[in-house]
């Protein structure tokens, strides 16, 4: 798939991650519609900063279908040509440690409704966008749309993001570790549904990227990093992840991929006999 010329959603596009895809894209030729929460006003007026008329921003929660149909609609109806999108958005919700597993429900059911419903969500608003023309052909009858079809042409690539904390999950990510986990899962699924219709779907797992988001905790996951990742042994720069990003859009046989991008980083929670408990060792990560 080709970035120039075509329109991709970045999803948190006003975010560390988001914000660096959507720079590149447009230095590429791309225009880019950036769904974030921040306020309208605010949103519009960053968009501007990085690109007069190529960067759009619409203000959207992607935990809600109807909100994000209307979104996805307006940036088609806006720059056109929507080609895919680039799922950055999400949250990691931080919390002193207890020994009650239910202080956490509520946390949980946050970061499920964002980090997991949202990502199907946007999968899949994005994707009928892009298949519109052969779901509801226009001017015809709604029976007279093929029930599948098989395409020889790529017509969408959608990049979701799990994370390094889906892959042997631990104590330490005891909510957010399982809503990544299932982004990876909603990622092989739709990459063999959308297949007939020429839409690849993969998704990256990072270990601990440089950004806002992460710079409260880059000292403790820096000795986390040091202890248990092979090399580097250290924080992912956000420009890994977008070189990422772009191979993924540009090779058109990867489909149906988690790619790590963690240095070999696994996570392990350590439990040395007459030490401390393990979830003091990182207070109020969740």
């Amino acid at each position: 798939m080709k970035i120039k010329e075509h329109t991709f959603i970045i999803t948190g596009g006003l975010g560390g991650i988001g914000k660096a895809v959507a720079k590149d894209f447009l230095s590429r030729g791309a225009k880019v519609a950036l769904f974030d929460i921040v306020p309208e006003g605010k949103g519009t007026a960053l968009a501007k900063e990085l690109h007069s008329t190529k960067a759009f921003y619409v203000h959207t929660d992607i935990s809600d279908p109807e909100s994000t149909k209307a979104a996805v609609e307006a940036v088609v109806e806006t720059l056109g040509d929507l080609k895919g999108v680039v799922h950055c958005a999400g949250i990691a919700i931080k919390r002193p440690w207890s020994n009650d597993i239910a202080d956490s429900i509520p946390d949980f059911i946050k970061m499920l409704n964002v980090n997991t419903v949202g990502t199907f969500v946007i999968n899949a608003q994005v994707a009928d966008a892009i298949n519109k023309p052969l779901n509801h052909p226009e001017g015809s009858s709604a029976d007279s749309a093929s029930k599948f079809w098989t395409t020889d042409e790529e017509r969408g690539v959608i990049i979701n993001f799990s994370s390094a904390a889906a892959h042997g999950l631990y104590a330490r990510t005891l909510g957010y570790g399982p809503t990544k986990a299932a982004v990876a899962g909603i990622t092989r699924t739709l990459s063999d549904f959308l297949g007939p219709s020429g839409i690849r779907v993969n998704s990256i797992s990072p270990s601990i990227v440089q950004s806002v988001m992460t710079s409260n905790f880059l000292g403790y996951f820096g000795d986390d990093l040091l202890s248990h990742a092979a090399f580097p042994r250290r924080p992912v720069p956000v420009e890994e992840i977008v070189r990422t990003v772009v191979y993924l859009v540009e090779n058109g046989f990867i489909n149906g991929e988690d790619v790590r991008v963690d240095s070999a980083w696994r996570l392990v929670t350590s439990r040395t006999p007459g030490g401390k408990d393990p979830r003091e060792l990182a207070p109020g990560l969740e």
